[in-house]
């Protein structure tokens, strides 16, 4: 399968320090010039004047608005697992609330390979259509750390440079050029190949994964896990698979989607998804809330982009950039997984 060198990399973005100079072109959403933002994940967030749930409400905020963040703070948290409030402007925000992004713009490509290349958002959004048109219908809103495939590039009917997204469940949608950043393919490259006895061990309880090699730890972050309620008992359990299990496919972007339309999900460019059990449930990137430390999945693991690359790369099997799909089957299983209250 053919990769992307770096070189070719550099030499396909352009890459200069006048293409880096983006200050002056056109935004894809209006946004403040500060350097820290954070993009509303629930329906309606409130602000406070302090970072405690009890001190006085000052503002709120809406699924989507985009605020700056000055700082983050130690408070005390709406919900015991997470004390880290953002500082902005307006007031209090708890970070629960919210999914940290950028407002980056990217140079256009000048061209796109015919395999195409693999991209992640790097604004708060971007709305991709069905046609490269900003009249068209929308398809997909596109968010901040989703991996996409590009295929190629157009010229939408304001003048502009579109890509044009092409997804493994046959979607296909437009968007501004400038979203998209291009995933080299060093930035997959394996990590610790040749480590003997590697395993994930996730807690439930505690929501938190860790990577040992030989029995150390060299990897740590914290999840959010599946749950059910059982109202007949009052209790929670856990809808994640408990026990043993091993990694048995890797997918580099995943079109991820199940239910009904009132309760079901619909969620395209879940990067760097890596299927551990049978039924689906995989350990994967998650930009459709920051709430990590509680359970908030149907099944799977879902954690901070920055984890799940990092997971991805390390486990097995290793997957080459193209086609970035790779599945292996048993006598010659992937890495251990183990999943534990």
């Amino acid at each position: 399968m053919s990769q992307i060198s770096r070189r070719e990399f550099i030499r396909l973005a352009g890459i200069s320090l006048s293409g880096l100079a983006l200050a002056d072109r056109p935004r894809l959403i209006p946004l403040s010039d500060a350097a820290e933002l954070a993009r509303i994940t629930e329906p309606m967030a409130s602000l406070h004047s302090r970072p405690r749930p009890e001190s006085p409400i000052v503002g709120s905020k809406v699924f989507d608005e985009v605020m700056a963040v000055q700082r983050e703070i130690i408070g005390r948290g709406v919900f015991p697992h997470n004390h880290v409030w953002y500082e902005t402007p307006e007031g209090y925000l708890w970070s629960s609330y919210a999914q940290r992004v950028r407002n980056q713009l990217n140079p256009i490509l000048p061209q796109v390979p015919g395999e195409g290349l693999w991209t992640e958002v790097t604004v708060p959004f971007v709305d991709g259509r069905r046609q490269p048109d900003p009249s068209s219908a929308l398809r997909y809103r596109l968010y901040f750390d989703m991996v996409l495939n590009v295929d190629a590039r157009v010229t939408g009917s304001d003048g502009a440079v579109w890509y044009r997204v092409h997804d493994e469940n046959g979607v296909v949608l437009h968007a501004p050029g400038e979203a998209f950043r291009p995933i080299a393919a060093e930035e997959i490259a394996p990590l610790s190949p040749d480590a003997e006895d590697k395993q994930v061990v996730v807690n439930i309880t505690r929501q938190e994964l860790s990577a040992f090699e030989s029995g150390v730890e060299v990897y740590f972050a914290r999840i959010s896990s599946g749950f059910s309620f059982y109202p007949e008992n009052g209790q929670f359990t856990s809808n994640t698979p408990i026990g043993q299990m091993w990694t048995w496919r890797k997918m580099v972007s995943r079109h991820m989607s199940g239910g009904d339309a009132v309760s079901g999900y619909d969620l395209p460019g879940v990067g760097w998804t890596v299927l551990f059990h049978g039924s689906g449930a995989a350990l994967h990137s998650t930009y459709w809330h920051g709430d990590f430390g509680a359970p908030r999945s149907r099944g799977c693991i879902n954690l901070r982009p920055e984890d799940a690359k990092w997971l991805f790369r390390w486990t097995d099997p290793i997957v080459a950039y193209r086609p970035g799909d790779l599945t292996v089957q048993w006598p010659n299983p992937g890495t251990r997984v183990i999943v534990e209250f």
